[in-house]
């Protein structure tokens, strides 16, 4: 008994150690914390509808940064401002909803997971993706400091 008691005992408090941490970041904040994000999540979707891509930068913390999928961060503001500027130069712009949303965090850092569908202007479906978002709440409310997406691949001929 001694034995299993000297092998098992240290493990219990290295796992317990590690695991603490990680549970107090996995708890859901609150639902007024839940509904502030999805009003950002709002923000940013209405500015994207008009192609406003100057608003859609100020969305973003001081050192807000975008991690596309096969390019280079894009960090900060103007620099998030100037990446959609240029991405959707000369066209109307598209719309964007999300959904099936996951939050963790508490009430100065939410991670969401969600899913994200673009279209063009006529509601053409160009892409349905996924992403996580890191959201930092600062003086001004809650700012977007990281931004990953990633697309499903191809479209199906008979996705709507």
């Amino acid at each position: 008994m001694k034995l299993v008691l000297t092998k098992i005992a240290p493990f219990c408090i290295v796992a317990s150690v590690t695991i603490t941490p990680i549970a107090a970041y996995a708890d859901r904040p609150q639902k007024s914390v839940e509904t502030a994000i999805k009003a950002e999540n709002n923000r940013w979707a209405d500015a994207f509808k008009r192609g406003d891509y100057q608003a859609i930068g100020r969305l973003y913390t001081e050192d807000g940064t975008l991690l596309q999928p096969g390019g280079k961060r894009i960090t900060g503001a103007a620099a998030i401002s100037k990446y959609f500027t240029d991405g959707y130069a000369g066209t109307a712009p598209d719309t964007v909803t999300f959904n099936n949303f996951e939050f963790y965090g508490n009430d100065k850092v939410v991670t969401e997971v969600s899913n994200s569908i673009v279209r063009d202007h006529d509601g053409k479906l160009k892409s349905r993706g996924k992403q996580i978002l890191i959201f930092l709440k600062q003086s001004n409310g809650w700012k977007l400091h990281r931004d990953i997406w990633n697309d499903d691949g191809p479209l199906k001929s008979d996705d709507r």
